[in-house]
């Protein structure tokens, strides 16, 4: 009896022959449930759903001859832990799947008799109590993970700060402790700790540059490698007073240049004084909004001894900002804020942008806390899109979504298909500018996610595994895609535009179901970044 495999289109269609009892000699076998084989001398083996072979017989000596022919691919999974060997080379491919179960799958390009020998070595012998190994029984130990996708901010990309004392976020996937240190050596690191993704830290003493640097380690034992960042520690800005009068007005402007505050003549009517204290205690704002140099700045006009807070006319503020402090945030969205008092938030006064000159001005009637303030950028790793107008139709641009690489650039989901490999569902999408949109050259098409769907065009009736950075990897029978992705495989199918399959290359095929390792190809790319390599 022999198995017929059909493709047409998308659709896999074959056909199920009735189980054939295991017999000395059985011609052309095709099993389409799991049978357990006792052997003559007690060890027993499993036949896997799917397998098929031309002929199969259990010999007195418990070794077993299988018939294969081109289309025969048959599977023996062994729950003591046996290794197994063969007598034709280049047909067999077994792994030890941990210390007490292994399997060996048996394919051919020619019909051809072979012999099958059930080792009395285990699998444990060559594990050392733990682990698997890849075909032909190489290898010793479980895979050591690595975490991936790692990654520091200190105060959450702030360029500047007065205090030693910062708050570090941290990202890892499979992390299970981290290390860090304010030396590169990690020499005054301490002891590896819980990983977090939030921790206190202290920087070393002294203004400058102090950067931070973090190792993470998985459960098994791997080491990232190590992340960084940095931030300028500065010294405390200080207050700053100038004087005013009715037919004059005033200039007071702070030592650092950062802030300046021009009084009109008439805007109060008598003589005073303009105070300027910066502070870096505030209110953060909210959402992805930042304040610019992690200052704010509380200003108060003195007039007669008596504190004024509006004015007849007025007056002008001059934030200035260095690109440094603005390297994590959109120039286009600065704007100066003030701190409403009543309802507890930051509200937009708005202001004039020299972005050829890095200032902003803006006019106010009133003093309290101004601060200036400015949405930060997308990272490498998030998903951004443009903001949508009321009624925007499906094929609107803004509906398109990006996913920012660390490399800068922007990488295009050809798909919804293609995205719900990666997520499941739009709620980290951060909305950008269209500025800040367009400063992101576009890098490529996001492909497929590796071991999470199989894929095929509709010209072509083969059907592909996917593996890192979009490259395909035929599975040559409907039996190795069961084994692979479990009976419901071919609902798994999806077809890929011909316009998009030039995203994909080809690599090597899928000749049996361990030349593909399901789960350690998907957890090899845990990010875009990762998978493209970025």
């Amino acid at each position: 009896m022999r198995k017929i495999f059909l493709r047409s289109f998308g659709l896999v269609i074959f056909s199920l022959a009735l189980l054939l009892p295991l017999s000395a000699l059985a011609a052309a076998v095709t099993y389409d449930a799991a049978v357990t084989v006792s052997l003559p001398n007690t060890k027993t083996l499993t036949i896997t759903n799917g397998s098929l072979v031309e002929s199969l017989t259990i010999n007195n000596d418990s070794t077993l001859t299988v018939g294969l022919a081109s289309d025969s691919n048959i599977t023996f999974q062994s729950s003591q832990g046996y290794l197994f060997s063969v007598s034709v080379n280049d047909v067999g491919s077994y792994a030890c799947d941990s210390v007490s179960a292994s399997h060996i799958t048996l394919t051919s390009a020619s019909t051809q008799s072979v012999t099958l020998t059930v080792s009395d070595t285990l699998c444990s012998t060559i594990l050392g109590g733990g682990g698997s190994t890849g075909g032909g029984g190489g290898g010793g130990g479980a895979a050591t993970v690595i975490p991936s996708a790692t990654s520091v901010k200190i105060n959450n990309n702030d360029a500047q700060t007065e205090n030693t004392a910062v708050t570090l976020t941290l990202a890892a996937t499979n992390a299970a402790t981290m290390l860090i240190a304010n030396k590169s050596d990690f020499t005054d690191a301490g002891s590896w700790v819980t990983y977090a993704t939030s921790k206190s830290w202290t920087l070393t003493s002294g203004v400058g540059t102090k950067t931070v640097y973090v190792k993470f380690r998985s459960s098994s034992g791997g080491d990232s490698t190590a992340v960084s960042d940095s931030i300028e520690l500065v010294a405390p800005a200080e207050t700053t007073t100038g004087n005013v009068t009715a037919e004059a007005g005033g200039t007071t402007t702070l030592s650092d240049g950062k802030l300046s505050v021009v009084v009109p003549s008439g805007a109060v009517s008598g003589s005073g004084s303009v105070t300027i204290d910066p502070t870096t205690s505030y209110t953060a704002p909210t959402g992805d909004n930042q304040v610019v140099g992690s200052k704010v700045y509380d200003l108060a006009l003195t007039v007669g001894g008596t504190s004024v807070t509006t004015f007849s006319k007025k007056v002008a503020l001059t934030f200035a900002y260095t690109d440094e402090e603005i390297k994590n945030i959109s120039e286009s969205t600065l704007a100066v804020y003030y701190w409403d008092t009543t309802g507890q938030k930051w509200l937009n006064l708005g202001g004039t942008l020299d972005a050829a000159n890095n200032k902003i001005t803006v006019e106010t009637a009133h003093f309290t806390l101004f601060a200036l303030i400015g949405t930060q950028k997308a990272e490498g790793g998030e998903l951004v899109k443009l903001a949508c107008a009321a009624g925007a139709g499906v094929n609107d641009p803004c509906k398109a979504v990006y996913y920012l690489g660390s490399n800068g650039k922007r990488y295009v989901f050809p798909h919804e298909k293609t995205y719900k490999t990666w997520y499941a569902d739009f709620s980290t999408v951060k909305t950008v500018s269209a500025t800040e949109l367009a400063s992101y050259a576009i890098g490529g098409n996001v492909t497929y996610r590796p071991g999470v769907k199989l894929v095929k065009i509709q010209t072509d009736p083969k059907v592909y595994a996917v593996a890192q950075n979009g490259t395909l990897m035929w599975v040559k029978t409907a039996a190795i895609a069961e084994a692979l992705y479990g009976a419901s495989w071919p609902t798994l199918v999806e077809d890929v535009p011909d316009s998009f399959f030039i995203n994909y290359k080809i690599g090597t095929e899928i000749a049996a179901a361990a030349d593909f390792d399901k789960t350690a190809i998907q957890n090899a790319s845990p990010d875009i970044n990762t998978d493209k390599g970025l």
